[in-house]
Formats: structure tokens, sequence, C-alpha cells
């Protein structure tokens, strides 16, 4: 009797383990494709340091503004920085002085002129909430002609710097 009971049961536990053992292949292979993909989606470089440093003018109706500056691991392929994005405006990146790795983007404001110019920024809408973060950008640049993204986190915000006024 009891051979007969396992007779019934072989085929549905031979069926089981081969679903099983499918169900097992399809997710390794899964996981294997998913981790090539994002290794080549990675930034050619890593970010090092970031703060932002929110300025004003000594006169009232002098210009205030934000400097971001940040620096960057040297890239292991040629890349082209183009703009950063930083709380829904963007601006030109530019290299430092005698310091490769390190970037400065200046966002002013200019309370004197009749029309503010804000650049809206660049990048596509699904990087719209990194852009508005006040610890977070969206770093734009092109690698082999393609547009690339890098989004900055952790941009340590500094006390307000204060110029001298007009003598």
């Amino acid at each position: 009797m009891g051979g007969m009971i396992w007779s019934k049961r072989m085929p549905g536990i031979i069926n089981s383990r081969a679903v099983y053992s499918t169900l097992l292949f399809v997710i390794l292979v899964a996981c294997a494709t998913g981790k090539d993909a994002s290794q080549t989606l990675a930034a050619p470089f890593e970010l090092i340091w970031a703060n932002a440093e929110p300025w004003v003018s000594g006169t009232s109706d002098g210009p205030s503004g934000m400097r971001l500056r940040f620096e960057l691991t040297p890239p292991s392929a040629t890349v082209r920085f183009k703009s950063l994005c930083y709380m829904q405006q963007s601006a030109p990146v530019s290299r430092r002085p005698n310091r490769p790795d390190e970037f400065s983007v200046n966002y002013e404001y200019k309370p004197a002129s009749s029309q503010l110019q804000f650049k809206a920024c660049a990048a596509p809408d699904f990087w719209q909430n990194e852009t508005s973060q006040p610890d977070q950008a969206v770093l734009i640049y092109e690698q082999d002609g393609v547009e690339n993204y890098f989004v900055i986190k952790d941009i340590v915000l500094k006390p307000v710097l204060a110029y001298p006024g007009r003598q």
C-alpha cells in the first residue's frame, strides 16, 4: 500500500522539481544580466565631496547667489561636463584653476535687473525630484556622444558668505 502512494506522488514530485529548477535558473540568469547592465551604466567617475555656499553682496541692490563646488575622481573614460542642475536651475560647469578634478558652478541672482535670468534645468522630467532637493544635484555630462546624468548626493550646505559693501 505504501508503494502505491509513492507511485502516485512521484510524477507530481518530479514535475515540481522541474518547475522549481527552471524558476531558479531564470532568476539566476536575470540577476546576472541585471548586474552586467547596471555596471555598464555606471559613471566613469565617483564623487569625492560636494558643498554649496550661499553668498550675498554687502549692498542691498547687489547680487546674491549660490556657489556649488565638488570634486570627482579622475574619469576612466573621456567625458565632457556640460551643466549642473541644482534647485531647479541649470548652470555651466567650470574646472577650478590648478585643480583639474575640482569643479565650480555659480548661480547668481541680480535684484536690480528687471527680469531674472534663471536657466531652467535641462535634465529630463524623471530627474526633477533630485534637482529640487538642497542636498542633491544632477550633473549632465557627455560620453561617446551620448548625454548621461549623475546624481550628486549629500551636498554639504556651508554658512552664508557675505562680501563687504561699497565704501
